[in-house]
């Protein structure tokens, strides 16, 4: 009896396809389906042989894996920018925050952009204003607990640095949407 070395894996783009739902449905949240789904895509590129790479098979099962990405990094974007909505709304930094540190810098900007779309022309003058009059207030604060003049020490004026990073972002993204 011969030894075995190795194994060989055969996906079609139907297989593919009852993966992806698979993965999806067993996942806790989008999230973990996406890293998932970015695993599944590197295991494939990594593996596949030579003779295989750029067949029509190889390109549709790609194509496969990659339709349900995108759809799930869609879904991780409406949700994040549904969360940063309310927190906005709610005037809730930590969860800004929180949300913040989630999301690539990119990410958050695309949440961020969809959040203050849902905004109307009144409520959006106001979140501009409270984001604008928060960051003066903490930076003043910070400023004068560093006891340098041109330092700020936000862990001194009690403030958390990740709330003001995130909050100077909504800022800039508020004044960019009222321009």
């Amino acid at each position: 009896m011969a030894e075995h070395n190795g194994i060989a894996l055969l996906l079609a783009p139907d297989t593919a396809e009852t993966r992806c739902l698979e993965t999806i449905k067993q996942s806790r949240n989008a999230s973990h389906a996406l890293a998932t789904l970015i695993a599944l895509q590197s295991f494939i590129a990594a593996t596949v042989r030579e003779a295989d790479r750029h067949t029509p098979a190889y390109e549709a099962v790609k194509a496969v894996i990659e339709k349900h990405a995108i759809a799930t990094r869609a879904k991780i974007l409406a949700e994040n920018a549904n969360n940063l909505t309310k927190a906005i709304r709610q005037r809730n930094r930590p969860e800004i925050a929180h949300i913040h540190a989630a999301l690539s810098r990119n990410g958050f900007w695309q949440a961020a952009q969809q959040a203050i779309s849902q905004f109307g022309p009144d409520d959006l003058a106001a979140s501009a204003a409270w984001a604008k009059d928060w960051c003066s207030e903490a930076r003043t604060q910070a400023q004068a607990a560093s006891g340098y003049p041109d330092a700020l020490d936000f862990s001194k004026a009690g403030i958390a640095a990740t709330e003001y990073a995130a909050m100077t972002e909504i800022s800039l993204y508020f004044n960019d949407a009222l321009d």
